[in-house]
């Protein structure tokens, strides 16, 4: 290539980046308000791309139940990305409110302070409740002296500056060996729900405890310890029936032990560790069609999805609630109930 052609071949790069500069120069003098502001990320602001992924994450309990969806969706549509996490479901609202993430799992109600935020900046979401759980107290199979155990000797046992160390301070009927506790980390919505039904105060409980954000691995912890006790979803007990045992709970004096079932935790007997779970959805995520798909995907096959989880489908009622608030949103049809 001679000296002459090689510019020649240049000059329609030249002009192409004159009018790309042009273009960029005209977008900065006006532009989209708050957009323009904050660098033109619409995330921020709630904008979507339509080729954007789906972002799920929260609650290490839901997690299951998306994740099933997750992979049921990608057979029927393998053209839209669904990613899910499962950093707990305060980590799950805190990544929505910096607008990381398009779905929050959640094992609790969302605070206050948390719809506060996410109307502030314009960021609102709509609820579904997509399963029940009962938060399953468990023991090691090897443990043949704990039959039951009262909420009062649960308080007992987790509250902050507890006095008890060994089986026995909580019956002395009991082993004198020390107990070893294993529980959520406190970015966990079941170790939120846990502490307020139990202990009487949320994120409340003793600072002796072999916390992770990962249930497998408190499964691990109480199954491999002879002397364990712990804490998490109903269905990470099921997954795991064969190397633990479920503590049946006694709510008060005058109520007999129940053991958590999928007909206990739906008439909620199983008391007071019975609770819903839900998926935060942000409005403009359905939007895209690729949020609308996986939404909807979602919620037409909730009873499915939840019965594979391992926990208890949500009613007739709740599903008809669940459509009726889908037909808000429009982006197409509300699922059949």
């Amino acid at each position: 290539m001679d000296v002459m052609t090689s510019q020649r071949d240049r000059r329609p790069n030249i002009a192409r980046i004159v009018v790309l500069a042009f273009a960029s120069a005209l977008a900065g003098c006006g532009g989209d308000g708050d957009d323009a502001k904050l660098g033109g990320n619409p995330a921020s602001k709630g904008g979507e791309s339509d080729s954007s992924p789906v972002v799920v994450d929260g609650s290490s309990t839901v997690f299951r139940i998306s994740k099933a969806a997750q992979e049921g969706f990608a057979q029927v549509d393998d053209k839209v990305e669904v990613v899910v996490g499962n950093s707990g479901t305060g980590g799950g609202f805190t990544k929505y409110l910096q607008g990381e993430i398009d779905i929050v799992d959640a094992s609790r109600l969302a605070k206050a302070e948390e719809e506060a935020k996410s109307k502030e900046q314009g960021i609102p979401w709509v609820r579904f409740l997509v399963a029940y759980d009962g938060i399953t107290v468990v023991i090691n199979p090897k443990n043949d002296f704990v039959k039951e155990l009262s909420a009062e000797q649960l308080k007992k046992l987790w509250e902050p500056d507890s006095k008890v160390k060994t089986w026995k301070d909580l019956d002395p009927s009991w082993p004198d060996r020390e107990v070893k506790l294993y529980s959520p980390d406190d970015k966990s919505g079941t170790f939120e729900f846990f502490t307020e039904a139990i202990v009487g105060k949320a994120k409340s409980q003793r600072k002796d405890v072999q916390a992770s954000p990962d249930d497998n691995i408190l499964v691990r912890g109480v199954s491999g310890d002879p002397d364990g006790i712990g804490y998490f979803g109903f269905a990470y007990f099921k997954a795991n029936a064969s190397t633990l045992r479920a503590v049946p709970i006694k709510k008060d004096k005058d109520t007999p032990a129940v053991e958590p079932s999928f007909e206990t935790i739906l008439a909620k007997s199983y008391a007071p560790l019975s609770r819903p779970l839900f998926i935060y959805v942000k409005k403009a995520a359905y939007r895209r069609p690729g949020g609308a798909a996986f939404v909807k995907f979602y919620l037409e096959n909730v009873s499915d999805l939840a019965t594979k989880a391992k926990y208890v489908p949500p009613t007739a009622e709740d599903i008809k609630a669940n459509k009726e608030t889908l037909g808000t949103l429009g982006g197409g049809e509300a699922p059949a109930a």
